[in-house]
């Protein structure tokens, strides 16, 4: 997974940049996987995203430990299947 720290979050703590990567074709969309894997963080977490077809970037207004836990549990969900933290499969 990548994670970057710096900055401020917004809420006082550090930011985190954390990436994950579409795996197969047939795994939902990004547009709207942005939008489930949202849904599951915490609501006081600010967040931005960037987003392409199989890539979606995250800045998160949290640290990056927390960050990373966050978003690896979320992608357990099975909305969120075929979509993965880069370095869960290199």
């Amino acid at each position: 997974m990548s994670v970057m720290s710096g900055g401020n979050g917004g809420n006082g703590g550090p930011e985190a940049e954390i990436r994950i990567v579409r795996l197969a074709a047939h795994s939902p969309a990004a547009p709207l996987t942005v939008i489930r894997l949202l849904a599951l963080l915490p609501p006081e977490w600010p967040c931005s995203t960037r987003v392409s077809a199989d890539r979606i970037t995250l800045q998160v207004g949290a640290g990056p430990d927390a960050a990373r836990a966050a978003v690896a549990t979320a992608l357990r969900d099975r909305a969120l299947r075929g979509w993965s933290l880069p370095d869960a499969h290199e």
